[in-house]
């Protein structure tokens, strides 16, 4: 039985398109799965690398582009909170725990966590890979999360928009659904294969 469901934020609450930063760094839209496993972006995102030393590597890359433009190029792919969010987490939150579970960054959180702030009132907590110095999809992210919050992962349902992540979270033992395509959350609402196994209100 599902007790209590962990979201994660761009994507699936919060909008991002991608191809706005590809675009502003002048790269086609074919290189981003290569521009997101940067192993110097993942550091960045646990938190183990500083904002000087993350545009320094960029800088590097885009020696064209100032260090100004390099932060506007990266937070080009924010598009703020998607209007049915908060619809979505008032209807799950009478019947659910939940909680929140980001890969960001020091940059994109100095952004987005004013604008998130109105719906902590849903949240258990929120977790962000960047203080908790765990990122997705690695299992034991999830398990360090579901420690804290004192969550069985049998009995919880992992939300996120990357196969990547959803892997992540099947393999440390949580029922998992894949929000595609991304930044339409009332979707899952509607979903009848979901339903079935499911009961949302």
């Amino acid at each position: 039985m599902i007790r209590h469901i962990l979201l994660d934020l761009g994507g699936v609450l919060y909008g991002v398109e991608y191809t706005r930063t590809t675009e502003a760094l002048g790269l086609p839209p074919e290189t981003l799965p290569t521009l997101l496993q940067d192993p110097v972006l993942a550091e960045y995102e646990k938190g183990l690398l500083t904002t000087e030393a993350f545009l320094a590597h960029w800088q590097r890359r885009f020696p064209h582009l100032s260090e100004a433009e390099l932060v506007d190029a990266w937070c080009a792919m924010l598009r703020g909170p998607l209007p049915e969010a908060e619809t979505f987490l008032a209807k799950l939150y009478p019947h659910f725990s939940l909680a929140l579970f980001s890969n960001t960054n020091d940059l994109h959180l100095a952004i987005v966590e004013p604008e998130i702030m109105p719906w902590s009132v849903y949240f258990t907590d929120m977790f962000f890979s960047n203080r908790l110095h765990l990122r997705k999809p690695e299992p034991e992210a999830y398990q360090a999360v579901l420690a804290r919050l004192g969550w069985a992962p049998t009995e919880t349902l992992f939300i996120d928009d990357s196969p990547t992540n959803i892997t992540g979270a099947q393999a440390a033992g949580l029922h998992t659904y894949l929000l595609h395509p991304a930044n339409q959350p009332l979707a899952l609402l509607s979903d009848n294969k979901l339903a079935a196994t499911l009961p949302l209100p």
